[in-house]
């Protein structure tokens, strides 16, 4: 097993005039109190939101190092709420834009062109397009069923090349997908918080180069403000992962270690019970071990970010 630490990075102002300043321009905080977060599902609302992700992968000499930017647009409508709280969502993605460079030399793709992306590993992102699912959801942010992943897997797995099939068909199925979805709600403590208090999730997902990786975040209620009108909750998280790695790595005779650094933080709305914003920075090192004693060392850095960029509330 590899475990991973991250750890957040807290910088000190030197000069407490400067905190004086600086204080002078700061929101004002809600006084201390314990508070319950929790999604505020609504019948017939939709929410727009936005995703960017940029990955960087520096590869050693002789190599060309990658980069890759991907930004989704995405629709959650909430169809109907049932009086225990659960909450039927579809998701629909509606736009995707992937811009690359490596060794395969440039790569671009906006699904707005309407042109058909040659990288295979492009292919089924672009599949998603268009297509949707809904997602059963309880008032505590656990994904009781997912209707229409099966549908979008196999748009998806139809587009790859023979060649590369195997191989992205682990990293694109109906278990991962609904790993994600799950990540992306069973985020908020099950019990009142008040600021200072921690909570933990924890996620297990499939993954053809790492093996099984346990995923736990630490997430802690930082403080609550007043902004434009609205109480938020301001969130910061941390974490630990486990690694599984099988012998045969990716079908290889080879091992791999992976140490990493992680921050993040997120704006969650208390008023209508949702998130506003969030991003975390992950810096990660690979170091890829063969039978014969060589390696190879990449590190890894990946930036991803999420904006709620429209809100239309019950029509």
């Amino acid at each position: 097993m590899t475990s991973l630490q991250f750890h957040p990075v807290i910088k000190r102002p030197s000069l407490f005039a400067i905190w004086a300043i600086l204080a002078m321009s700061v929101p004002p905080l809600v006084s201390a109190q314990e508070i319950t977060l929790k999604w505020g599902f609504v019948e017939g609302s939709e929410q727009v939101l936005q995703l960017t992700n940029r990955m960087e992968i520096s590869m050693p000499i002789g190599f060309a190092s990658q980069v890759m930017d991907q930004s989704i647009r995405m629709r959650q409508t909430v169809q109907s709420v049932e009086s225990n709280g659960d909450a039927t969502v579809t998701v629909t993605t509606e736009h995707i834009r992937m811009e690359g460079i490596g060794p395969g030399g440039d790569q671009l793709y906006d699904s707005d062109s309407g042109d058909i992306p040659t990288d295979p590993a492009i292919l089924g992102a672009a599949a998603m397009v268009g297509q949707d699912y809904s997602m059963v959801v309880g008032a505590d942010g656990t994904v009781k069923s997912i209707q229409g992943i099966e549908e979008l897997v196999e748009s998806m797995r139809s587009s790859f090349p023979p060649e590369v099939a195997p191989m992205l068909g682990e990293m694109f199925n109906a278990e991962t997908l609904t790993e994600i979805a799950q990540q992306g709600v069973q985020i908020l403590p099950e019990d009142p918080i008040s600021p200072g208090g921690s909570w933990q999730t924890s996620f297990t997902m499939p993954n053809p180069l790492l093996g099984e990786v346990i995923n736990t975040i630490t997430f802690v209620l930082d403080g609550i403000e007043e902004r434009d009108g609205r109480t938020v909750a301001l969130l910061s998280s941390t974490g630990e992962i486990v690694t599984v790695t099988p012998e045969d790595l990716a079908g290889l005779p080879m091992e791999m270690d992976v140490d990493a650094e992680m921050t993040g933080f997120l704006i969650f709305e208390l008023d209508r019970g949702l998130v506003l914003s969030s991003s975390t920075t992950t810096e990660m090192t690979m170091t890829m071990s063969g039978p014969d004693g060589s390696s190879m060392t990449m590190p890894m850095t990946t930036t991803g970010s999420l904006e709620l960029v429209e809100y239309t509330p019950r029509s």
